[in-house]
């Protein structure tokens, strides 16, 4: 069963980890910021469930951002590129949480220069390391990172390879969009980025962009085992 469309919102984050708000009030959604999708639509689709924004996480927190999982293996791994979606200067491009399956895994945040920044966590780390850096330019479209390298025997990363989340689902990209004041960044921890920021709901910009929306996301990949996607 899926989780239907959420009613708009707006959330300030108290506390954030691994992709959980610790808690939220009624309000607003995305502000329109999305040039371009974040994953070639045609290989990924938004995750039900537990991957929508909004979503209940365990100790009263709920979901901050979108899940967007592949459709289908390949060993070709630009088919699990990621992509900035609008002109920006990278805020944080580090492997966030204390091992491989925890926290966020590799991660990139931009600022949009408007108060605006995206996220990008669970990216594969070998393959997308080094291709952006905190500092640089980047431009809408522009590759700053791959969900999975299946070629090289590489997954996404962060608690997305934990036990609680089935092997169809752990090709992911955690995507976040939040407001915060500008030039925030970050060779660090993540909490000088996000601390005090309003999160915002990206669902509406991200389907307006090509992708299935959660309550008919129910193919499972190609190429990879289950039974259902519930």
């Amino acid at each position: 069963m899926f989780v239907g469309q959420l009613n708009r919102r707006v959330v300030t984050i108290v506390i954030v980890f691994a992709g959980c708000l610790a808690m939220s009030t009624p309000a607003s959604s995305g502000q329109g910021i999305i040039k371009t999708s974040p994953t070639i639509t045609s290989n990924t689709l938004l995750r039900g469930d537990v991957g929508v924004f909004g979503a209940p996480r365990g100790n009263g927190k709920t979901h901050a951002g979108v899940d967007i999982v592949a459709n289908q293996l390949s060993t070709d791994k630009e088919v699990y590129k990621v992509r900035a979606v609008a002109d920006g200067v990278v805020a944080y491009a580090l492997f966030n949480g204390d091992d491989a399956t925890e926290g966020y895994g590799y991660t990139v945040v931009l600022d949009h220069d408007n108060g605006s920044y995206t996220l990008y966590a669970h990216l594969a780390t070998l393959a997308s390391a080094g291709i952006v850096k905190a500092g640089s330019t980047v431009t809408a479209g522009q590759v700053i990172g791959y969900m999975a390298d299946p070629a090289n025997n590489e997954m996404s990363s962060g608690n997305v390879l934990g036990p609680s989340v089935q092997p169809y689902d752990k090709i992911q990209l955690h995507f976040e969009e939040f407001q915060a004041p500008r030039a925030r960044s970050s060779t660090g921890a993540l909490k000088p980025i996000k601390d005090g920021a309003t999160i915002l709901d990206p669902t509406d910009d991200l389907t307006s962009k090509g992708y299935t929306s959660p309550q008919t996301a129910k193919q499972v990949p190609s190429g990879l085992s289950a039974t259902s996607r519930n």
